[in-house]
């Protein structure tokens, strides 16, 4: 006997999670969008991109709508027996509930790990659905067409009486790498003192832009991926970092605590910083720091849209000075365009920036 893709009325709590991959649906009654969760539940958001990517979403149906609880889409058939011809496991997370309309979760027979295509959006909490439906997005634009979807006519199989068709159902990536300082704890910092502030991106496509903000201002002019500015008691208690492609952003947020002095501030004493000889620099340039330990480092060259063009990993560092020579040209060996790039190095004693500009 076949078993349709239903489930029981339970919930889910979704609390601060971050997501750097959106999916968005373009549908006969109107769009919506939600943030995919793929850091905290990658098997079950990344079977979700890809069949996304390939396209197989597009053109389906909602083909089950129970007003005030879910409407259900993923089947190919339309009757909520198909699926891709495979399945996943089940994957959960404490972090991740249906506390609230909009959740995004995967549909499944009663058989555990029997998961495929099919998801549910919720139209209202459903707590009693936790720990046995993986959730791994949510609502975050649009959630009034996702409500009116959920009291279209069905029949008695919830089936809508006039489909609602997914045109088109795409992913956006922004591609959001390492965060420099890190954001899990306050920056230290000396009033007086310039820091930098800095949004890696791994995206290769260009449709990044970058906007920075200091408490609710934003700084004009400031649209690379870094940010140098000198912290003083009138700057506000937070700086942003907007990354956006399209219609979607996302906030990087640090909170600054500023100290009146060297003495106030809790840090330890800095690793020397790097040198950049000569710099400018038209042919070869010295990258040289001091470390505390031997080990090994690496180096990591941007451009000003956040994109690695030069890599070197696992070289050989000595307790004391240390010197790398870069020869001004990305991973390919291709000389680099004139213009201003960040380095940066992580070596044992941590990591460290510089910008180094070619003329």
């Amino acid at each position: 006997m076949k078993k349709a893709l239903f489930f029981a009325f339970m919930l889910i709590v979704i609390t601060q999670a971050s997501a750097l991959q959106f999916a968005r649906w373009h549908t006969s009654m109107g769009d919506f969008t939600c943030k995919l969760y793929d850091d905290i539940v990658p098997i079950t958001a990344g079977n979700f991109v890809t069949l996304a990517n390939s396209g197989f979403y597009n053109d389906l149906i909602f083909h089950r709508v129970v007003a005030g609880f879910v409407i259900q889409d993923g089947d190919p058939l339309g009757t909520g027996y198909g699926g891709p011809g495979y399945t996943i496991p089940d994957e959960f997370s404490p972090l991740l509930n249906h506390n609230q309309a909009g959740t995004l979760a995967m549909a499944r027979t009663s058989a555990p790990n029997s998961a495929g295509s099919q998801y549910y959006i919720t139209l209202a909490p459903t707590p009693h659905l936790n720990g046995s439906y993986a959730v791994f997005g949510q609502v975050i634009e649009g959630l009034d067409t996702v409500l009116a979807i959920g009291t279209v006519p069905t029949n008695t199989n919830g089936l809508p009486v006039t489909p609602v068709n997914i045109h088109t159902l795409s992913i956006v990536d922004l591609d959001i790498g390492n965060v420099t300082p890190a954001i899990e704890e306050p920056v230290v910092a000396t009033a007086g003192e310039t820091v930098m502030f800095i949004v890696e991106s791994s995206s290769n496509n260009g449709l990044h832009t970058y906007k920075w903000f200091a408490g609710t201002e934003e700084l004009v002019g400031q649209t690379d991926f870094l940010l140098e500015i000198a912290l003083n008691p009138t700057t506000p208690q937070t700086i942003t970092c907007r990354i956006s492609q399209g219609d979607f952003s996302y906030d990087t947020i640090w909170n600054i605590s500023l100290s009146t002095s060297s003495d106030d501030a809790l840090i330890p004493n800095p690793v020397p910083g790097l040198t950049i000889s000569p710099n400018p620099t038209g042919g070869m340039t010295s990258i040289g720091f001091t470390s505390r330990k031997s080990g090994t480092f690496s180096v990591s060259v941007f451009d000003l849209r956040g994109r690695i063009i030069r890599e070197e990993e696992g070289i050989q560092s000595y307790q004391g000075p240390n010197t790398w020579n870069w020869d001004g040209c990305d991973n390919s060996g291709k000389r680099l365009a004139p213009g201003i790039y960040l380095i940066k190095l992580s070596t044992p004693d941590g990591v460290q920036h510089g910008k180094a500009v070619i003329q």
